[in-house]
């Protein structure tokens, strides 16, 4: 798989979607637990996902599409990463764009 350089926007964005996904779904334990609907994890966090500004999501380096979307999802943030000052991310990586828009300015 090609990868390019993470950056502070990527991490940012990763980390929201994330951790959003791990709070629906232990809202909706809770809501069951209450014998309430509890709404779908996935759909509220594509829906933030689609919600991010756009210029946000160009230095990201990302698009609003399902294959970006799934890669931000299922990306695995380590500690060391979460430690790094944000002006040196990019000595690690993240799944390159599958549309070739953003591989030069992201690399």
């Amino acid at each position: 798989m090609m990868m390019r350089r993470l950056n502070y926007d990527t991490l940012n964005i990763i980390l929201a979607v994330q951790r959003l996904r791990s709070f629906m779904i232990t809202d909706s334990a809770i809501r069951e637990a209450a014998g309430q609907e509890s709404p779908s994890w996935f759909k509220s966090a594509e829906s933030y996902y689609s919600e991010i500004p756009d210029c946000v999501m160009k230095v990201a380096g990302l698009h609003k599409n399902r294959s970006d979307f799934e890669k931000v999802l299922n990306f695995q943030v380590t500690d060391e990463m979460l430690k790094t000052n944000h002006n040196k991310l990019s000595r690690f990586e993240f799944p390159a764009d599958d549309l070739g828009v953003y591989t030069a300015a992201a690399a």
